[in-house]
């Protein structure tokens, strides 16, 4: 039998790609794509070790667990042990269903009886192309549903946002449709009215956003005098009602989300200044994005009930 290791590798790497990147926004956390490839490559030059037999010890079950908490570790970076441990879970939830969904697929268009005598199942590009288009889509879907029936119920939410030693205290409300993610890093964007945004930043940004209009912010960054928070600053890509436009944005410390069950802690965000009102009648100053709100961001911390009634 002849093993093409070029082929094995680009398969490989293209699965690996696709779990990874899966995994990374199942999980709602930020990833480096250089780092994230990098690590695929490796995921495929560890499937060819297996032709050594030698190395049948890294393909036990024990090996096979420490190769994709190593993969893990390359991919995403240690954050703690708690994340690392969730991460791996979801790597190994969405492997199975891609590989469950692949060979589901290869036997819906297998015209032969499986079992037959000299029947074989023959893995093309086209029905790997087929087969993992349709294990993402369902993937995805699976995702979405949770996501929006974990947060139907849980709207409004007391926040905390540190930047630069100083904390806001703000309503935010928890919107699923928001899935603004910034360009670098792929963080999760949090909208923050204009209002709240002058309350936690220093003098010189409060008297620049204030002395320009809020179309003209992008343009003029040269005149702010706050260099500190210039080197915080991003542009955000949205799409509103006039067709698509840019936000501008910063990166804050940190932000902490409370709720009934507990709190949750990330510095992977962005802020973005929103210049309008989210909701008429209600104290809301923000909009909360979904991501900020998973098991991986939970942290110990005492925990504050959400807002009554809401």
């Amino acid at each position: 039998m002849s093993i093409y290791a070029d082929v094995v590798l680009l398969i490989n790497f293209i699965m690996n790609s696709i779990i990874l990147v899966i995994t990374a926004y199942a999980a709602g956390i930020s990833f480096c794509w250089k780092r994230l490839l990098m690590t695929a490559v490796a995921g495929g030059v560890y499937t060819l070790v297996g032709i050594f037999p030698e190395m049948a010890i890294f393909y036990s079950i024990p090996g096979k667990f420490l190769a994709s908490v190593v993969i893990i570790l390359l991919a995403f970076g240690y954050r703690s042990v708690k994340l690392t441990v969730t991460l791996t879970g979801i790597f190994f939830i969405v492997s199975f269903i891609l590989g469950g969904a692949l060979l589901g697929w290869m036997y819906f268009i297998q015209t032969e009886a499986p079992y037959r005598a000299g029947t074989t199942i023959k893995l093309s590009w086209g029905n790997l192309m087929a087969g993992s288009v349709l294990a993402i889509v369902l993937i995805l879907l699976v995702v979405k549903r949770l996501l929006a029936r974990m947060y139907r119920y849980k709207t409004f939410y007391q926040a905390r946002i540190e930047y630069a030693g100083q904390l806001q205290e703000i309503t935010g409300m928890m919107d699923t449709g928001n899935g603004l993610y910034s360009l670098l890093g792929r963080k999760p964007v949090v909208l923050l009215s204009l209002q709240s945004a002058l309350q936690l930043l220093g003098r010189q940004v409060a008297a620049f956003l204030t002395a320009n209009r809020p179309d003209s912010w992008l343009a003029n960054l040269d005149k702010c005098q706050d260099s500190a928070w210039l080197a915080r600053v991003e542009v955000i890509p949205c799409q509103s009602v006039g067709g698509r436009n840019m936000l501008l944005g910063f990166r804050p410390d940190s932000i902490t989300v409370m709720s009934n069950v507990g709190s949750y802690y990330t510095s992977e965000v962005l802020i973005g200044i929103y210049d309008g009102t989210f909701a008429d009648g209600s104290n809301c100053q923000a909009l909360l994005h979904p991501a900020l709100i998973t098991e991986i961001n939970r942290t110990k911390g005492e925990s504050t009930c959400e807002l009554p009634g809401q």
